[in-house]
């Protein structure tokens, strides 16, 4: 990582949260073929675990892709919710056009150690919600980064082996083909 990295701001406006949608309601085509794979691959159950997934069947998404392990403090099968504590998340795989964007790979490596502040609180809000509300998530984000412009739709994903106890939760992020030009400090 470099220090380049670490001095970088985030800031987003104009979030839009879509818990409940179809495929028809996701701009980007991408988001529409993967929900529609993680729906054929989660067949009748809950979701469907990452052992379901064939990455090459969503190699259309792959470079958008990010992976996180959801990791509990008390990890026995006969753990109950309230026994396990918060969940920590781990970066179990960053797709290579997120790692184009952010110059840096946090591949194995904890949540908490993403050096963007106002990035990390909202991730961690975002995965702790899913962890406790668990079903897909739409993301439609206008976001302020390394002094740019970005507009991405994201789709945020439950993954779970046992197709019940989400332990993976896939997110994917498209953006616009031609982001906003806009270039310097947000306008209020």
């Amino acid at each position: 990582m470099t220090e380049a990295s670490t001095s970088r701001s985030t800031f987003a406006a104009g979030s839009e949260l879509r818990w409940e949608f179809t495929a028809e309601n996701c701009r980007e085509p991408a988001i529409v073929r993967l929900y529609t794979y993680w729906l054929h691959c989660k067949g009748p159950h809950c979701f469907p675990g990452r052992q379901d997934i064939d990455p090459l069947g969503m190699k259309f998404a792959l470079g958008g892709i990010t992976l996180f392990d959801v990791c509990w403090a008390d990890a026995r099968p006969d753990s109950t919710p309230a026994s396990r504590g918060a969940p920590r998340f781990r970066y179990r795989l960053i797709g290579s056009d997120i790692v184009a964007r952010d110059g840096f790979d946090l591949t194995g490596r904890w949540l908490d150690e993403l050096p963007l502040v106002q990035y990390r609180a909202l991730m961690l809000s975002r995965l702790e919600m899913l962890v406790r509300t668990p079903r897909p998530l739409l993301v439609r984000n206008k976001q302020f980064y390394d002094r740019r412009w970005y507009d991405y739709e994201a789709l945020w994903l439950p993954l779970a082996k046992d197709h019940e106890t989400v332990d993976i939760i896939m997110a994917c992020q498209i953006f616009a083909d031609r982001p906003p030009n806009h270039v310097g400090l947000p306008v209020a």
